[in-house]
């Protein structure tokens, strides 16, 4: 559903089938519910790496994704045929932890501890003293898989013995939404990692909702998103999909007072916050549906997200660690520049993000906090955030209230 133009939207809590009451606050602050979490939701869904296929193109090329909600590491590897593969990063033989670097171009790893060598391929290439081990089968020792398969050039695993749902099943609604997006006409342009002392849900509020705008990016992005028309950043467009998707539309504010910086940057390329001053409408975004379109977030449940932009995209996940711990890692994409002036304006756009980034992440810590003593039980959410309410509903439904 669509706002009119110059109108405030309402009536998305209603429309999704959400609850009007207050949201109990323990599922942020028992490190019970955490465990719950683990084990009906993290071990059984799909991860998204924050990797694109095109990121690793040649035969030997890796990266390693730590997974510390499952005391794991994962190493993804183009293979000698062309193939990537998926494995746990660990030596068959006694456990060590195998593949040290975070990335690289490689014919294969030796492990540090006894020298077993592997390929890239997850295969057993060599074996100190084979002989001396007994009733030995070198062919059935390679490294221990996990699921792996991509959506629009991304790049996913699944650490469940037999993944409950395919991908495209987890992506729901964005297989049609997204689809049309030129995902693969960008490529990254930097990435962010910060360690956050809150839970990965609290962590998740502040960016699934416009109603902070106004207060915490007062002094960062005074207008950009805010204006007379819409002065609390009311989302445009919202879709709450049953197995736990969003997608949320942000306005942006046709009115915006360019500062001098962003007049020059907004010349010279595709800015984050040019919001309706794009170059043309996107593919696979609800720009020329809304006149006061800023840009998208795509949430993939539980906690990851592809948000896209009029030029532009970034993934995000909010990777959980503890019942105080959330992981929060952005990468940004562009096209490729064709000119300096181009990567002057994207450098411009890397900053803002990342300043935004920073604003929001601090009010997790401070409320992670505050939760932590017990002195509200509740919290009290408006029609602004619908989004965060489903969030806690279908999690609240998946483990069990």
């Amino acid at each position: 559903m669509n706002a009119p133009a110059g109108r405030p939207q309402c009536g998305h809590t209603q429309a999704f089938g959400l609850d009007t009451g207050p949201v109990s606050t323990a599922p942020v602050i028992q490190p019970e519910f955490f465990e719950r979490e683990r084990e009906a939701i993290f071990r059984h869904q799909w991860f998204n790496l924050l990797k694109r296929a095109d990121e690793i193109p040649n035969p030997g090329d890796f990266f390693v994704r730590d997974i510390e909600v499952l005391g794991t590491s994962v190493v993804v590897a183009r293979g000698p045929d062309g193939k990537i593969r998926a494995f746990h990063n660990v030596c068959t033989h006694r456990g060590n932890r195998l593949v040290r670097a975070a990335d690289g171009c490689v014919k294969g790893w030796q492990c540090d501890f006894h020298g077993w060598t592997y390929a890239t391929d997850g295969t057993v290439q060599f074996v100190p003293d084979e002989g001396q081990f007994f009733d030995f089968d070198k062919s059935k020792m390679g490294l221990p898989s996990v699921h792996l398969d991509t959506w629009a050039g991304f790049l996913f695993v699944n650490f469940d013995q037999t993944p409950r749902q395919t991908l495209e099943q987890a992506m729901g609604d964005f297989n049609q939404d997204l689809k049309p997006f030129p995902f693969d006409q960008m490529i990254c342009a930097g990435r962010w990692r910060y360690h956050v002392k809150a839970n990965w849900k609290v962590t998740m509020n502040a960016f699934q909702e416009g109603y902070h705008v106004a207060f915490v990016h007062k002094r960062s992005a005074p207008d950009a998103f805010t204006g007379t028309d819409n002065p609390y950043c009311n989302i445009s467009h919202m879709k709450l999909q049953p197995n736990g998707n969003q997608h949320l539309s942000v306005p942006g504010n046709p009115a915006h007072d360019l500062s001098p910086t962003e007049q020059i940057a907004f010349k010279l390329g595709s800015t984050f916050t040019q919001g309706t001053g794009g170059r043309g409408a996107y593919p696979g975004t609800q720009q020329d549906k809304s006149a006061d379109w800023g840009f998208e977030l795509n949430i993939l449940f539980p906690f990851s997200r592809i948000n896209v932009g009029a030029g532009w995209y970034y993934l995000d996940a909010f990777w959980p660690v503890s019942q105080n711990e959330t992981v929060y890692e952005l990468a940004y994409y562009f096209p490729k520049p064709k000119s300096a002036a181009e990567m002057i304006s994207q450098e411009f756009s890397k900053i803002v993000l990342r300043d935004l980034s920073r604003e929001d992440l601090y009010t997790n810590e401070v409320t992670q906090r505050a939760l932590n003593s017990g002195a509200i039980k509740n919290i009290t959410l408006s029609d602004q955030e619908a989004a965060v309410r489903h969030l806690y509903r279908t999690v609240e439904r998946l483990v069990g209230r």
